[in-house]
């Protein structure tokens, strides 16, 4: 995952995926479960059904509410794990087998919130990257409220990078419109200037700039 800084800088940023293996079957999540000591299910069928599953870390516990099937998420589902005496990471949305599939939102617990389609644990699809948010709340504020108002990318993604076209927003309204390609500026686009909306088109080659 990359983050562009500014009109013509790129920052990259990587999400980690984890392997564990819960329940006795092989799953890839995006969060850090692999510091899970003990798990108990405290309501329903957590093996096929829908159930409640509590999950015991280093940091204290983490809980799964929703579908099962063969002892994996699947279905609707919800996610909450500690990634620190603090922080909590969140997952809210499809699973399909053990991963992330459909649509969803991530909270990463450090900043950083996306809503938007997953395939194979990953991003892909349309969706939204939210960058810095100093705290997150669950329907706090909406999706619409939060592309206008922080910085974000929005729009296509292909395996966890900015691909397509999309919309990359900072915090003092600039904005660049155009295409990207593996989580960088790549082809024709468009800048906007907040302040005097002054439009300039540009040219990109693999986020370097040309024109």
């Amino acid at each position: 995952m990359y983050k562009p800084s500014g009109p013509g800088v790129l920052a990259s940023q990587f999400f980690t995926v984890v392997l564990l293996i819960l329940l006795g079957v092989k799953s890839v999540f995006g969060q850090s479960l692999n510091g899970v000591t003990q798990d108990a299910c405290l309501r329903g069928d957590c093996i096929h059904g829908e159930g409640t599953l509590e999950l015991t870390t280093e940091f204290g516990k983490g809980r799964y509410v929703g579908g099962f099937i063969d002892g994996e998420f699947d279905g609707y589902g919800r996610l909450e794990m500690p990634i620190s005496w603090t922080d909590n990471e969140v997952y809210v949305g499809n699973w399909e087998r053990g991963l992330r599939s459909g649509r969803g939102t991530h909270w990463n617990g450090k900043g950083d919130l996306y809503i938007g389609q997953w395939r194979d644990n990953k991003r892909n699809g349309t969706g939204s990257y939210f960058f810095d948010l100093p705290v997150w709340r669950e329907n706090q504020h909406s999706e619409y409220w939060l592309k206008e108002n922080t910085e974000n990318y929005t729009g296509e993604f292909v395996n966890d990078h900015f691909q397509g076209k999309g919309t990359y927003r900072w915090n003092k309204g600039h904005k660049y419109e155009g295409s990207f390609f593996a989580g960088k500026k790549h082809g024709f686009g468009t800048f906007y200037y907040a302040k005097t909306g002054t439009a300039r088109h540009q040219l990109w080659n693999y986020g370097d700039f040309v024109r």
